[in-house]
């Protein structure tokens, strides 16, 4: 005679309720964007923890500076944090992050030196000098929580997440709990610890810093290429994985930040062809393009974030859009637009910014 099994009992709203707002309660500080007046103009307070961000641009748009300084806000805020930094096109620059953590540093430097002080402006100390190399080294000291794993295809991309995944189910629960082993796990080391027996204090220390950000430059440069091949195929395989890693980051409150390409930048080639309204996604009528990896991939995540440049002034536009031959130079000021966004706070809005240096995102 066979036995049946039960069916698991209901569950009360209040109970997920409770354990919802518990959850959200837990959530940290949106990761700042390097420019206040970026996050509170557009980004209504920065990139938020627990949701996946996509920034579309095409190159110099300054895709990669906003991540390096997504980077420098969470290495800032957790004096433990990691970052995992998966990077497709080996265009990963330690130095250039150390240089946005330098200048981070600085920044916050003289903020706290304002607010002690009183005063606006302060002479430069004599051991200026001094305070720069110490930026420095504390800035090189940090890139030691920055992983950087470089892939070069999707399938590398899904075992990474998945081992980022593995290392965030370890952390213990409750603190001071030792994460505990499963039966059928088989360690890598050779000493490894009995399953009764409790990890060392560095351990279970370490754990509690894992990975809080992740970084995937670019998306589109593993993916495109399952596109090329079969785009129904593609697709599939892209939203498996996309869920995979929105149950991750939405589940350990994970900031994860991919970078995509944009398409439509240029004119077709076919003369008859003619420009349809859904081909541009810009709120400017002359910014042409859109984000990559098709439609369905704005539904696998949380927030779609558009870079693009307009001429900084009047002038500038009349030199780009009329029919001077210095058409190629001209100011530009960078446009970041928020397309989609899941909670809808956000979406629709703007802000405007350059580039300095190589590390400052200045509003314009």
């Amino acid at each position: 005679m066979s036995v049946t099994a039960l069916p698991a009992p209901p569950l009360l709203g209040s109970i997920l309720l409770a354990a919802a707002r518990a959850h959200e309660d837990t959530r940290p500080t949106p990761a700042s964007s390097g420019s206040a007046a970026l996050d509170e103009e557009a980004l209504n307070g920065g990139f938020r923890y627990g949701e996946i961000t996509s920034i579309t641009g095409a190159s110099g748009t300054g895709k990669t500076l906003l991540v390096y300084h997504v980077i420098a806000s969470h290495l800032l805020a957790f004096p433990i944090g990691e970052v995992a930094f998966i990077d497709s096109s080996g265009s990963f620059s330690p130095l250039r992050l150390r240089n946005v953590l330098v200048f981070r540093l600085q920044a916050k430097c003289q903020r706290e030196s304002y607010q002690q002080s009183g005063y606006v402006y302060e002479k430069v100390q004599p051991n200026a000098e001094e305070a720069k190399q110490g930026f420095i080294d504390e800035a090189t000291t940090m890139l030691d929580r920055v992983k950087v794993m470089r892939i070069f295809n999707f399938a590398g991309v899904i075992e990474a997440v998945g081992e980022l995944s593995e290392m965030r189910e370890d952390i213990p629960r409750v603190s001071g709990e030792a994460p505990r082993k499963m039966k059928d796990e088989i360690g890598d080391s050779e000493e490894e610890l009995d399953e009764d027996e409790d990890p060392p204090a560095e351990q279970v220390s370490k754990d509690v810093g894992q990975v809080g950000l992740i970084v995937v430059d670019s998306i589109t440069n593993v993916v495109g290429s399952l596109m090329a091949k079969s785009q129904t195929q593609g697709q599939a395989l892209l939203a498996s994985f996309m869920r995979s890693l929105h149950f991750l980051t939405s589940r350990h409150h994970i900031c994860t930040v991919l970078t995509n390409a944009a398409v439509g930048l240029s004119a077709s080639s076919n003369r008859e062809y003619k420009r349809q309204p859904e081909d541009n996604v810009s709120v400017f009528s002359s910014t042409p393009g859109k984000p990559a990896l098709g439609k369905t991939f704005t539904y696998l995540i949380d927030t779609s974030i558009f870079l693009s440049t307009i001429p900084k002034t009047a002038n500038d536009a009349a030199i780009a859009y009329g029919n001077r031959g210095d058409a190629s130079f001209f100011k530009k000021a960078i446009v970041l637009e928020v397309l989609k966004d899941r909670c809808g706070s956000r979406e629709g809005r703007w802000a405007t910014f350059e580039i300095f240096d190589e590390v400052k995102i200045v509003p314009c």
